[in-house]
C-alpha cells in the first residue's frame, strides 16, 4: 500500500507453480472436519482445526459439505455442486435420491454414490449411503435438516 491506495500491491509471479488439488494424490488428500449438526468446526484439544485423519473420514466430509450446499446459491461454487435440498420437501423419495447421488458423483474424488437409505422424520432426514473413492471407500450415516 506504498501508494496510499485501498489494495495492497501482491506479486502473483509464483501463483503458476501452485499446485492444484486435482493433483494431489487421492490417499493424501484431506480437509477440515466440520460438525454439520452445530455448523461449527471441529477443533482440536489444543484449540487448532482438526484435519481428516484417514481417506474414508476425508470422503465422509466432502460428502457432507455437499449434501449442505444449496445448489445455484453460491457464486463461488459450479452448478455441479451441492444438491436442491431446498425443493427436497415436496419431492418424492426417488428424485431426492436421484439429486444426492448426482451431486456426489460429480465431484471428481467420488467415483460411486449409492443411497442404500433414507428416512424422513419431521423437517430430519436419515441418511445412509455408501461412497466410493478413487482409493477408497467409507459409509456415510447422517442426519441432515431439510
Amino acid at each position: 500500500m506504498a501508494d496510499g491506495g485501498f489494495f495492497p500491491e501482491l506479486d502473483l509471479s509464483e501463483v503458476d507453480q501452485i499446485e492444484s488439488t486435482e493433483s494431489v494424490r487421492s490417499e493424501t488428500k484431506w480437509t477440515y472436519v466440520i460438525d454439520w449438526r452445530n455448523r461449527r468446526l471441529e477443533l482440536t484439544d489444543s484449540g487448532h482445526p482438526r484435519k481428516t485423519q484417514t481417506y474414508g473420514e476425508y470422503l465422509v466430509q466432502t460428502a457432507m459439505k455437499i449434501l449442505n450446499t444449496e445448489r445455484f446459491q453460491y457464486v463461488v461454487y459450479g452448478e455441479d455442486i451441492g444438491v436442491e435440498k431446498s425443493e427436497w420437501p415436496g419431492w418424492e423419495d426417488i428424485e431426492i435420491k436421484r439429486d444426492i447421488e448426482e451431486a456426489l458423483t460429480a465431484h471428481t474424488e467420488i467415483e460411486q454414490a449409492e443411497v442404500l437409505s433414507m428416512q424422513r422424520v419431521g423437517r430430519d432426514m436419515y441418511l445412509q449411503i455408501s461412497l466410493t473413492g478413487l482409493v477408497g471407500t467409507a459409509l456415510l450415516e447422517e442426519e441432515i435438516r431439510l
